[in-house]
């Protein structure tokens, strides 16, 4: 053996030993997994990094060309060379080289270009055909070509079927021992040479040597070392069409939980909300029922809505937080639901679907409702990343199709997900359109603030800021009883007009239209004419119109004429004819009787006495025992919003290291490497008597030298260190070690082992 040979390193922790602390940092911070919890030494690292768990979450983040290269490597004899690899995925070596490299880096791959290996994980995760070749045979054929030959062309059609994959065929049991000479089929002359092998009694297998042969050496038949194009279109008004989308998405969302709040679905059995009651909630608030559902979602995933409990029930609410929501402003308020919405792990499309994935066939029936508790989905957040950066890939003002999307996705990702990842690009489209990330399938220019390595809702609303117009306080007021906001409207004006008037149309500000039964609305909540006639004139840009004025003041003069109270209910009139019309009239399940010329009674509850006189075209007036208006508003409740979990709670997907996070598990590693190189030969795995032990320790103590112990911490965690003891006495070792500037210390009775450190 050469002396190059010796020096070679022999295993993946062999190699971890020679890389530097920055070749040993890139391989933390791109592997997190591998520091939790922080490795003993680099032999401790290379065992974790080559577990099938840790290979397979740094498998699923390569690309495709990167997954091509891991399968050529393990299809190909070991030890494979750089040259070698890339005539095995048909590309020039100088583009192989580089991510080669990125490979080793990963510790996915070890050696050097003279001698690439797999660790044995990688092996075992890309199965027992790669690329799909069969299993390698001890086999020695000689003259391939020569024995190809002699099977016939009919043979020859056969390995051409099994050559690029699947390596194996069915074939009938054959009755008799077959040799060359009794060969008379063709599988059975590919046999009789070993050209397949038998698998089983009806199955036969295409060998790796043969297969690649076959090939030309070639392991797969066509790679891609460079992502797909993003084809498309081109547009020109992206920004402001997402723009507008942001600002309807804002609005949608406000009038989904104020609708939510006014009248509170309740939470199914199995979570989430009734395809009723968001069918129902999507028609009030003036919405397709899609749209609905995804709206909820997003406010949810923003802790705007949440499951309450109120009295024996359990109901959908808006949160204390869509209050302070309210309070921000539009800007901000999309921000915060668009960041939402990227970090969160509730996949939105799956709403409506069937539930593929239930424990009983009865369960993968069901159809999965909007905000049911089993929408979480890991690979979201991924996904939704990736899609974006593909849009912006694009470049700006660029709109590529979804199949180009989805299949540069995948290039990216051909490990994770198959179609549900497909799924989860196309939906990602969908709702960034709706977010107002998108604009006619373009990127906008403030959406790549979501692409920064942490992104915050500040950064998002600083880049949007200049496409959100100004919120005004002044609308316009038509001859037609409409009212039209020239831009969105001051929080607490919109919230008065819609008092008075019902919302129309929605758009950069929106429409609202004045009937008696808004106006009505307005008195009904305490508003009085002189109060409307005031309002207006101060907050509108043109002269109130006369048709208004009038309607105000014919609503006024009707209103309150008639006053309810409890007997059960009453009703009192100044005007004795209106009373007595009112006991002719024989409203259906009202009956009613005079206590006086001003004043009659019914037993029928007063709700229902006041929608009879609504219906029957009169505007009564409801009072208190006392005689005061009783001013009614429709409640709103609030419930605590819910968690909210994101990829970095699950273990399979941990956080990135910081650079301080990096070196303090280096350090730790490279003590544990010096322990281990200083470790004594003699006896290391057998205790010492304590008497020897402490014998040992007093004398390192009295020369100042250092000691190897075996220790075992309350916890029952075994452990090795090299310590320079300072003092022995009371049952307690002081002393210095490796991993702290201050003295420690150790319990004698838990050091197991004790030995002296040549210095």
């Amino acid at each position: 053996m050469s002396t190059d040979e010796r020096s070679r390193p022999r295993t993946l922790a062999e190699a971890l030993r020679t890389w530097d602390d920055a070749a040993l940092g890139r391989v933390l911070q791109q592997r997190p997994d591998l520091a939790t919890p922080i490795p003993a030494d680099t032999g401790q690292l290379a065992a974790r990094a080559t577990t099938n768990a840790s290979a397979a979450r740094a498998i699923n983040r390569l690309d495709e060309f990167a997954v091509d290269l891991l399968e050529a490597l393990s299809a190909l004899p070991e030890p494979v060379t750089l040259d070698a690899l890339a005539a095995g995925v048909g590309q020039p070596v100088d583009v192989v080289r580089p991510r080669t490299k990125e490979l080793l880096a990963l510790a996915l791959v070890w050696g050097n270009e003279d001698d690439l290996r797999l660790i044995r994980a990688v092996h075992e995760l890309l199965g027992p055909t790669p690329a799909g070749l069969g299993p390698v045979t001890t086999r020695h054929f000689g003259d391939l070509d020569r024995l190809i030959e002699e099977a016939g062309p009919d043979a020859r059609e056969v390995l051409a079927k099994l050559t690029w994959g699947p390596p194996t065929g069915s074939v009938e049991k054959a009755d008799r021992p077959v040799t060359i000479a009794s060969a008379r089929t063709p599988v059975e002359r590919l046999l009789a040479r070993g050209l397949v092998v038998p698998k089983d009694a009806n199955t036969v297998v295409l060998p790796r040597q043969i297969g690649l042969h076959l090939r030309g050496g070639r392991v797969l038949a066509s790679t891609r070392p460079t992502p797909p194009p993003l084809d498309g279109k081109t547009v020109s008004i992206a920004d402001r069409a997402a723009a507008g989308a942001a600002l309807d998405l804002v609005r949608l969302v406000d009038r989904a939980l104020e609708q939510l709040g006014t009248e509170p679905p309740p939470v199914l059995r199995t979570g989430g909300i009734g395809v009723r009651e968001l069918r129902s909630l999507a028609n009030k608030a003036g919405m397709e029922e899609q749209v609905a559902g995804a709206v909820l979602e997003i406010a949810y995933a923003a802790g705007l809505v949440a499951a309450v409990e109120v009295g024996t029930n359990e109901l959908w609410l808006p949160t204390g937080s869509y209050d302070d929501w309210l309070e921000l402003d539009t800007s901000h308020r999309w921000a915060q639901l668009v960041v939402a919405w990227f970090t969160g792990l509730r996949a939105i499309g799956l709403i409506g679907r069937r539930d593929t994935g239930g424990a009983t066939a009865a369960a993968r029936e069901r159809l999965i409702n909007a905000l049911a508790p089993d929408l979480e989905r890991l690979l979201s957040p991924e996904i939704r990343l990736l899609t974006l950066q593909a849009l912006a890939e694009a470049g700006p003002g660029n709109a590529p199709t979804t199949e180009a999307v989805t299949t540069w996705v995948a290039w990216h990702r051909p490990r994770r997900g198959g179609q549900f990842r497909d799924d989860l690009v196309e939906w990602t489209i969908t709702e960034a359109a709706l977010l107002g990330l998108t604009g006619l399938g373009a990127l906008a220019s403030h959406a790549t603030a979501i692409l920064k390595q942490e992104p915050t809702a500040d950064d998002l609303a600083e880049a949007i800021a200049p496409l959100v117009p100004a919120p005004v306080s002044e609308f316009l007021l038509q001859a037609d009883l409409t009212a039209v906001a020239p831009g969105p409207l001051v929080r607490a004006v919109q919230d008065e007009l819609t008092v008075m008037a019902d919302i129309e149309s929605h758009g950069g500000g929106g429409v609202f239209r004045f009937s008696e039964s808004s106006v009505r609305r307005a008195f009904d909540v305490g508003r009085t004419s002189e109060q409307l006639h005031k309002w207006l004139a101060e907050h509108s840009r043109t002269p109130v119109p006369q048709p208004l004025t009038y309607l105000i003041d014919d609503v006024a003069r009707r209103h309150g004429v008639l006053r309810i109270g409890t007997a059960s209910t009453y009703l009192r009139c100044d005007d004795e004819a209106v009373l007595t019309g009112l006991i002719n009239s024989n409203l259906p399940g009202i009956r009613f009787r005079r206590l006086a010329p001003t004043v009659v009674v019914s037993p029928s509850p007063p709700d229902m006495v006041l929608a009879r006189l609504r219906e029957a075209g009169l505007a009564p007036l409801a009072e208190t025992f006392d005689g005061v208006v009783q001013v009614s508003m429709a409640g709103t409740r609030r419930g605590e919003p819910p968690r909210r979990r994101t990829s970095r709670d699950f273990v399979d997907s941990p956080a990135e290291l910081t650079d301080d996070q990096v070196r303090a598990v280096l350090e730790k590693i490279r003590v544990g490497d010096r322990i281990a190189a200083e470790r004594p030969d003699e006896l290391v795995g057998e205790p010492t008597a304590p008497a020897e032990t402490i014998t040992i320790l007093t004398n390192a103590a009295e020369a100042g030298t250092r000691t190897w112990i075996s220790y075992v911490d309350h916890n029952g965690t075994a452990s090795e260190r090299i310590v320079e003891p300072v003092r022995v006495a009371d049952g307690w070792l002081t002393a210095y070690d490796d991993q702290a500037d201050q003295p420690r210390t150790y319990a004698l009775h838990r050091i197991s082992t004790a030995r002296p450190v040549e210095n």
